[in-house]
């Protein structure tokens, strides 16, 4: 919890201000606002959260002289209007507010050409740096740019990435299911270029592998992978090939996988979960609105945006080049309704 008291805004806060409600030198206070020099994370946060609840703005124009920097950060991502995202966007923005940075922000479209694009625009805005949401698992950033990589990761170490620790959190969600009594699984995965999918397929494996499940096998126990696209469409496409061999339960590995699985069910005249149990991955508040309420696994989407920022900052302020590491945060599997205890009878068919 912050130990900065809440203040009113005042529109003429010094960075001196800013020392004296944080505990610190105006020096440190200094460095912890600009990224230039080390200053230890917590001494950091409290910097910042001192000049946000102050109000605390320097001059952008004698800055960027003063320093050669342009105090904008870009901010590239697969999908503006995707909430997975979004979530993600909003942290990391009062992070670089905070901080003194401007946002820019890029889609990609998620596609490689858009990817392409996007970095042209960081460039000839002469980005300090860029958050990166990868497209091409085997891209690399512009050399010299600090990039922090969010949510994905290229199969190369090019830059720092923050991502959620997916195969852990989809394991941990599978044996949910397999605790209700689940032996007929089938997981509904993304492109497996990324490494999103890569992940999310790995900790269903893993858990469903543990359990004695059987890759592909003709009757339960047994386990399938069922790659389509990351869209309601391929979710409701995905249900369809497996439509004439139902499984009990169905993990969804995105949102929009999920809402296609639900409009599958809905034009099948299945019940979820008396008919289909359904786990998903993600929280968007529909989620926690629909009844009986999805169970999932909701990667730490807040903290991904904050840790992403403040790995962004620190490597803008460094001299030399920071070595590149992955980080992985742990998030929550939420139990809620979507999940029922299977009776030894298997599941039900959906014909059509």
């Amino acid at each position: 919890m912050s130990t900065i008291p809440a203040s009113r805004f005042d529109p003429v806060s010094t960075l001196a201000d800013v020392a004296r409600l944080a505990g610190v030198g105006v020096g440190t206070a200094s460095r912890a606002i600009s990224g230039n020099g080390y200053v230890d994370v917590e001494t950091r946060l409290r910097v910042l959260e001192a000049a946000a609840s102050l109000g605390y703005r320097r001059n952008a124009a004698a800055r960027a002289l003063r320093e050669r920097r342009s105090h904008v950060v870009g901010l590239m991502l697969p999908d503006i209007h995707n909430e997975f995202y979004t979530a993600s966007a909003a942290v990391l923005q009062s992070e670089l507010d905070a901080a003194g940075y401007q946002l820019l922000v890029a889609s990609t479209g998620n596609s490689i050409d858009g990817e392409r694009h996007a970095w042209e625009t960081m460039l000839d805005r002469q980005v300090d740096g860029v958050v990166h949401v990868p497209v091409d698992p085997d891209g690399a950033p512009p050399p010299g740019l600090p990039v922090v990589q969010l949510n994905r990761h290229t199969r190369t170490a090019t830059a720092t990435a923050v991502v959620s620790d997916d195969v852990a959190g989809v394991a941990e969600l599978t044996r949910h299911l397999i605790d209700a009594g689940h032996t007929d699984l089938v997981a509904l995965v993304g492109a497996p270029r990324l490494s999103t999918s890569d992940e999310r397929a790995t900790g269903f494996r893993r858990a469903a592998d543990a359990a004695g499940l059987v890759e592909n096998a003709s009757a339960a126990p047994r386990y399938r992978v069922v790659v389509t696209e990351f869209s309601a469409d391929g979710g409701a496409e995905a249900m369809e090939r497996v439509g004439h061999d139902l499984p009990t339960a169905v993990v969804a590995l995105s949102s929009r996988l999920v809402m296609g699985v639900l409009r599958w069910a809905g034009a099948c005249g299945l019940r979820i979960p008396d008919d289909l149990s359904l786990a998903g991955l993600g929280d968007p508040e529909w989620y926690a609105i629909w009844r009986p309420g999805i169970t999932t696994f909701a990667p730490p989407l807040a903290e991904m945006g904050r840790r992403a920022a403040l790995e962004l900052i620190a490597t803008i302020g460094e001299t030399n080049a920071r070595p590149t590491t992955t980080i992985r945060l742990a998030g929550e599997v939420r139990k809620r309704g979507s999940v029922r205890i299977v009776p030894h009878d298997g599941g039900s068919n959906c014909r059509t």
